[in-house]
């Protein structure tokens, strides 16, 4: 309980039950019934007893000492306190009243107020009764006012009026009286009961007993605890000051490690800097590029729009054409009919009218032939000659008329079907051959498309070999800065094993494996070896050590391969508590040379997830493990614990395994990435020239069907064409056959005209002689006056031209006469048959030209249609070739388009390539300075890594420097090597301390405020015994001196300073004697002390009751005589029931209750003395008076 608790429960002294002053109320019984208790049979009632002094008389035996008992029976005193073994006794047994099964005992009670003399008023419905009944089984069962009660409920009503049940202050037994004088100044046991106990339970303040004995029992305990709390606090002072010379080296490291980082810090920022600043100007170069694709973009959309126009002007132009040329073929297949049909009639009509004019011509010369008797011949032989050339010529010619135009119609038929053969024949030819071509085409059109998507999966796979060997070069990039920013003593080796002068040097050993993310806190923490230098062989690491002591480069720690052949059969996996993992087992690694010195740095580490599943596996009860947690915590197999803390190391294991390659190597795939994206440029280049190609066969082919379709839909019209023409060649043959001339009189003809022909050649010599030197003075005369005879030469070459008309008709007149005069004759004969079929013919002509001009005038309209057709579609064809020149020059200008915005994206992606490098670095260092954080030093204030101004950056002008530092620092560091679990261990040791301190604290201030707590108790338990034991102990003494007239008594404290220590002695002095202790009294003196003490008691504190038996048994005449005295006088406010044998005490007493047993049971009778002594005096007055008479 706490001390509020402790100190609630403590009561206040309870008032008294009754005082002193007059008019109090008190207690006080007024009769008792025993009903076959004891002595008593039957029913028997004692009393009433008188409200003060009332004296029990009797002889021995006769069952005075019952009455006190049967009060004690009702007080629920143990039947042992009733001079009894057990309840069964108490019940009635005599020769009369036998198998009595219970008995009863009735004490009735009442409160009343004082008044004078022997009178009081009783309260009204104070009346109260107790009884108890026993029966035989040594049961009992108790009533007030005769309901059933328990013994507690009696135990509390009793109480409440002030009867003391507890030490029984009203009771005083027979032989009793001297033993309270007697007790022992303090109980020898909890139990015991001595003076000091007695007289604290009277004053009230025993009730601070317990609670003090509580408090000092609590004080005990958290003196206990706090000196269990100080011996602790003094060895974690111990184990704290122990520590303080590694944590001082431990922050002397972070202090230097803080320096390191700060030097990181600076360097990282300045390279994200410069990063930055390449950036910019990449994105600079970005957005000028950026914007010449947006004009080639704005270039190529107007190009696709115009394009879009163009090919639909063009589908439209080839509709337009496709008419046009299907109306030509239409009108030509029309006209081609008419044509036929034209023939035929022209041919009808040319042979009528070449008749019709044949025989006007014969009718005019047989009318001429004989006008013609008197014209005069020719003499000139030169006209001579040409006119018998010319008549026989003409004759010639008139024979042969019909025969040359039914040949030349054949001839006109025959080209006009050589003309449809060939063409039939060509179109055949065109036919097979675009029939031949387009299987080849579309061949060639599929071959070109599997061309072009193996091209497409070719460029696929160069870019992304591209893409893949970019991030090779950027992880290598990533690796060699990783490599620079590494320690000068790890670089220095390094290029050594570059350059072959040490060989077998594998590497940093954090660097030769990986490791998941989430294990990075847990390795780095736990494996202090990751920052050795793995080699093949002791004598490698010798070579190693050697170069560096020759360098003063640094120093560094080595394992060797060889020498880890040992833990070879350790790496097999084992059984682990609670199957979590071995650290070791979760290391990946590419050369598994390296995986034993990987068990060499962490053995059997295991890793858990948090301090209580670590601490649950590290101390088991078969084996104890090494055991690291996820946070960096761990529990070493001594049970030791360090890690933790502020500052949490990661880092030093990445999630892949680093790279080693030298910046020769990084040039080097540069290099094949710049090759591989030609080739993925030339890829898409070749990709954009086979779509073209593509694109134009497909139109070939498209183009050749339209044709096919075209000349195959043709060729059955020229099929036609041709037959119709071969059948009307056959029947111009045949009439050629039919007209043809006679041989013989053809050759006779013919000798004449040759014969005529020479004479005319022989005539036109001498003429041309003449002719000839006509001509010369002709130029002759030109030369001489060109200007002057230029008017009378042409008027002399148009006389001569007349001549020449003259000569040459005068040439024909003279031929005719000849001819007139031999035909002459025949002549007249047939002209009559000619004019008759000249009528015929003339009829005929009619009616073929009237056919002649119906069937032109439908040629005219188709000529006229084809010729309008014609004439518009070589300007249709003419605008179908500028638009096809157009849509070329636009797709030329698309193509350079194209190739410029593939050169423009080419130098975006490597602008974005270089732009994603260097995200890629900032990312990198972002994330080196994100591991990097300052350790927290103690008494000094947090600090954070600071970032740097732009200023500050600039200023910056070589790195190296800081590298250089950089490397030194970490020189320093390693060379260090202090115990970095010491801060943590001193800082948790501290921590405990304070708690400690402040747990001693907590203790001491809980013990303080306990302690006072005691003291004021203990010192209110004096001050309350004190001032009732003052009180006590003078009424003591003034009731001693009272009662032994003369006497002196008193209750000294044994020791004291500390009245509870030793506790409380009686001494007294009787008269005229020395001081004595009690025990060494005679039996009177212990008498007259004990009733001084209760007497001196009942004035401190009154009791409504008290039972007296026998106490005057020790005392002489003279002293019973004073109690009795002081108990009639002093004793006005409670209620005294005194057995006495004595009759200095019971002839004192207000009312006398007589007991006398007769016949085996007590009876009793209650008397008034003083009535009857007043009775007696008056009878002795009386007897006097008649004495006196006599």
């Amino acid at each position: 309980a706490d001390l509020e608790e402790i100190l609630g429960s403590i009561s206040p002294p309870p008032p008294p039950a009754m005082t002193n002053e007059a008019g109090a109320p008190r207690l006080m019984i007024t009769h008792i019934v025993n009903q076959n208790f004891k002595s008593y049979a039957g029913e028997q009632t004692l009393g009433p007893f008188h409200k003060r002094f009332s004296c029990i008389i009797g002889p021995n035996g006769s069952g005075k000492s019952n009455v006190i008992d049967s009060m004690l029976f009702v007080f629920g005193y143990r039947a042992q306190k009733i001079r009894s073994k057990k309840l069964s006794v108490l019940i009635h047994s005599s020769d009369e009243h036998r198998d009595i099964q219970s008995c009863t005992v009735e004490v009735h009670f009442q409160k009343i107020i004082d008044k004078e003399g022997d009178d009081y008023e009783v309260i009204p419905n104070s009346n109260f009764c107790v009884s108890r009944t026993a029966y035989r089984d040594n049961s009992s069962v108790y009533n007030i006012n005769g309901k059933k009660k328990t013994f507690k409920d009696v135990g509390i009503l009793l109480r409440s009026h002030g009867i003391d049940l507890d030490h029984n202050r009203f009771l005083i037994l027979q032989g009793e009286v001297e033993q309270i004088a007697m007790m022992k100044p303090k109980g020898q046991t909890e139990h015991d009961e001595g003076m000091l106990e007695y007289l604290e339970d009277l004053i009230g303040s025993a009730r601070l007993k317990d609670p003090i004995k509580t408090l000092c029992r609590r004080v005990e305990i958290l003196n206990e605890m706090r000196g269990e709390k100080l011996n602790r606090v003094k060895m974690v002072e111990k184990e704290k000051n122990a520590l303080e010379a590694d944590k001082n080296k431990a922050i002397e490291f972070l202090c230097l490690e803080n320096k390191v980082f700060k030097e990181k810090n600076h360097i990282c920022q300045y390279y994200i800097h410069d990063l930055k600043k390449r950036i910019n100007d990449l994105e600079m170069q970005k957005g000028k590029i950026n914007e010449e694709t947006k004009v080639v973009n704005d270039k190529s959309s107007k190009l696709a729009d115009e394009m879009k126009t163009k090919n639909n002007a063009l589908k439209q132009l080839e509709k337009k054409l496709n008419k046009i040329a299907e109306f030509i073929e239409e009108n030509k297949k029309k006209f081609t009919q008419l044509d036929l049909q034209d023939i035929k009639v022209r041919e009808k009509l040319k042979h009528a009218k070449s008749r019709a004019k044949k025989l006007e011509k014969q009718l005019q010369k047989d009318k001429e032939k004989r006008k013609e008797k008197d014209l005069m011949e020719f003499s000139k032989t030169v006209n001579e000659a040409r006119s018998k050339m010319d008549v026989a010529q003409s004759e010639l010619d008139i024979y042969l008329s019909r025969h040359n135009t039914a040949v030349s119609q054949l001839n006109e038929a025959k080209e006009a079907l050589t003309t449809s053969s060939e063409t039939l024949k060509e179109r055949k030819a065109a036919i097979k051959d675009i029939k031949a071509k387009l299987p080849q085409a579309e061949q060639e059109l599929k071959e070109k498309e599997k061309a072009l998507e193996k091209l497409e999966r070719e460029e696929s796979g160069a870019k992304n070999l591209v893409r893949s060997l970019r991030q090779k070069v950027e992880e290598a990039k990533s690796s060699l800065s990783l490599s620079r920013s590494r320690g000068k003593v790890l670089e220095a080796l390094l290029q050594q094993k570059k350059s072959g002068k040490i060989r077998g040097l594998y590497g940093r050993l954090g660097d030769l494996g990986a490791i998941d993310e989430k294990y990075d806190v847990a390795i780095s923490s736990s494996c202090g070896a990751l920052d050795n230098i793995v080699v093949d062989t002791i004598d490698t690491a010798q070579e190693c050590v050697t170069f560096l002591k020759g360098t003063g480069v640094g120093v560094a720690t080595f394992i060797a391969l060889d020498k880890m052949a040992v833990w070879e059969t350790k790496c097999q996996k084992i059984p682990t508590p609670e199957n979590i993992p071995r650290l070791f087992d979760l290391v990946k690694v590419e050369d598994e040379k390296v995986r034993l010195a990987f068990y060499f740095a962490l053995r059997d580490t295991l890793v858990a997830k948090n301090l209580e599943e670590a601490t649950r596996v590290a101390f088991r009860n078969d084996k104890r493990w090494r055991v690291v947690t996820l946070q960096g915590q761990i529990i070493e197999q001594s049970g030791t614990m360090t890690g933790g803390g502020g500052k949490i190391m990661k880092g030093r294991m990445g999630s892949s395994v680093v790279m080693d390659v030298s910046e020769e190597e990084v040039n080097k795939m540069e290099s094949q990435l710049q090759k591989d994206s030609k080739r993925a440029i030339q890829y898409e280049e070749e990709k954009l020239q086979l779509e073209e190609a593509i694109r134009k066969l497909r139109q070939d082919i498209r183009e050749m069907r339209n044709t096919l379709e075209k000349y195959t839909a043709s060729i059955q019209s020229l099929s036609e064409q041709e037959i119709h023409l071969k059948t009307q060649v056959k029947e111009l043959e045949a009439n050629v056959i039919a007209v043809a001339p006679d041989k013989i009189k053809q050759e006779e003809l013919e000798k004449v005209l040759n014969s005529y022909k020479k004479d005319y050649a022989r005539a036109a010599e001498k003429a041309g002689k003449i002719e000839s030197e006509v001509k010369r003075l002709h130029n002759l005369i030109i030369d001489i006056n060109n200007n002057k005879l230029r008017a009378q030469q042409d008027k002399l070459d148009t006389i001569s031209k007349e001549i020449d008309q003259c000569t040459s008709a005068v040439t024909k007149a003279q031929v005719a006469v000849k001819t007139a005069d031999r035909n002459l004759k025949k002549s007249e004969e047939s002209v009559l048959q000619t004019e008759k079929e000249i009528e015929n013919n003339e009829k005929e002509i009619k009616n073929l030209t009237e056919e002649l001009t119906t069937l032109e005038d439908k040629a005219a309209e188709v000529l006229n249609d084809g010729k309008q057709a014609e004439e518009a579609l070589p300007a249709v064809q003419e605008e179908h070739r500028g638009l096809l020149q157009e849509i070329k020059t636009i797709q030329d200008d698309e193509h350079a388009l194209q190739k410029e915005a593939l050169n423009i994206k080419l130098k975006i992606e490597q602008i974005d390539s270089h732009i994603s490098t260097h995200q890629s670095k900032i990312k990198y260092w972002q994330k080196e300075i994100s591991k990097l954080s300052l350790h927290p030093i103690e008494d000094k204030p947090a600090e954070e890594l600071p970032v740097l101004s732009q200023e500050e950056l600039e200023a910056i002008k070589d790195p190296n420097v800081i590298t250089n530092q950089i490397a030194l620092l970490e020189a320093q560091c390693h060379e260090m090597k202090p115990n970095l679990g010491a801060i943590a261990e001193y800082r948790k040791k501290e921590e405990l301390y304070l708690k400690r301190v402040a747990e001693l604290d907590d203790i001491t201030n809980e013990r303080d405020k306990f302690r006072q707590a005691l003291e004021d108790l203990r010192k209110q338990r004096l001050n309350e015994f004190m001032a009732g034991f003052n009180v006590i102990t003078n009424k003591l003494k003034e009731n001693y001196q009272m009662l032994t007239l003369g006497g002196d008594a008193e209750l000294e404290l044994v020791d004291s300073l500390d009245p509870f220590s030793e506790g409380v002695m009686f001494s007294v002095r009787p008269p005229k004697k020395s001081w004595k202790k009690i025990y060494n009294l005679s039996g009177g003196e212990k008498t007259l002390s004990s009733l001084a003490l209760v007497f001196a008691l009942h004035h401190y504190k009154p009791t409504p009751l008290y039972f007296m038996d026998e106490i005057d048994a020790a005392l002489d005449f003279k002293n019973v005589s004073i109690v009795a005295f002081y108990i009639y006088e002093q004793t006005k406010n409670a209620q005294f029931i005194i057995i006495s044998l004595r009759n200095n005490m019971f002839e004192i007493a207000d009312r006398l209750i007589g007991i006398y047993k007769t016949h085996n049971t007590t009876k009793s009778v209650a008397t008034n003395p003083k009535v009857i002594a007043s009775k007696g005096l008056a009878e002795l007055n009386a007897l006097g008076c008649q004495i006196g008479e006599k």
